[in-house]
């Protein structure tokens, strides 16, 4: 089975959000980029029973945003409760899905999400950026696709997939392509592991060069060798 996968970059960046995203506890902690009035608010959001990502956000200075756009949405324990069918979900839109759909990205692809990170730690009860850490692009998540939701053609959709902000807010896409991206239950060669998710750290995983002086330039994993390479922004 041939499958395509597609390397896409979510959450904060120099313009949207404008800091990196936390390493916390070993963990990479994507922050979902802001978006007024999306319903959706960062104090909502679980990091672990003491804290939410609100209070991680005040913490590294991050001030000015208090509702965000959940997607890709990956983590089941980021909300309080979810339904037991919940699967993990990817919209896109506009120009970036014209791209997807032109390329038949479907059932068995596989997203790869990557951001911009940066190790914290803890000091007196406070999370602050480490000083010599580096800012690097890793990658943070994964989705293999099950199937689609065309959401701009108003087929009818799982009732545990109206949350989503593709699904919940169509009207603000109007005219535009807008699909919803389902997980697979099961990897499909490793059924032990869910068909999306995040990752722990693991510096197999970071895609800048070592040695580079930004974050931009990358040594990409041994895993990519000899593969036909295109690259596309979605």
């Amino acid at each position: 089975m041939v499958r395509k996968v597609i390397i896409g970059s979510k959450g904060f960046d120099g313009t949207t959000g404008g800091k990196p995203s936390p390493i916390l506890d070993n963990k990479f902690v994507p922050l979902p980029i802001p978006r007024a009035d999306s319903g959706d608010f960062y104090k909502d959001f679980i990091y672990s029973r003491e804290e939410n990502y609100l209070k991680v956000m005040k913490d590294l200075g991050i001030n000015l945003y208090s509702e965000a756009h959940l997607d890709p949405d990956l983590q089941k324990s980021i909300l309080m409760e979810r339904p037991e069918q919940w699967r993990g979900l990817f919209g896109q839109a506009g120009i970036s899905q014209g791209t997807l759909h032109n390329r038949f990205v479907g059932e068995g692809d596989i997203f790869l999400f990557f951001g911009w990170f940066k190790k914290v730690r803890k000091v007196n009860g406070v999370w602050r950026y480490s000083a010599d850490a580096p800012d690097i692009h890793a990658i943070f998540g994964y989705l293999e696709v099950d199937k689609l939701l065309d959401i701009k053609a108003r087929n009818p959709v799982p009732s545990w997939t109206k949350y989503h902000p593709h699904i919940k807010n169509k009207s603000a896409y109007g005219i535009k392509r807008n699909t919803v991206y389902v997980a697979t239950r099961k990897f499909s060669t490793i059924p032990e592991k869910a068909g999306w998710g995040t990752f722990m750290y693991n510096i197999e995983l970071i895609l800048t060069n070592q040695n580079a002086k930004t974050k931009s330039l990358w040594r990409l994993p041994t895993a990519f060798k000899g593969e036909q390479d295109q690259f596309t922004h979605t």
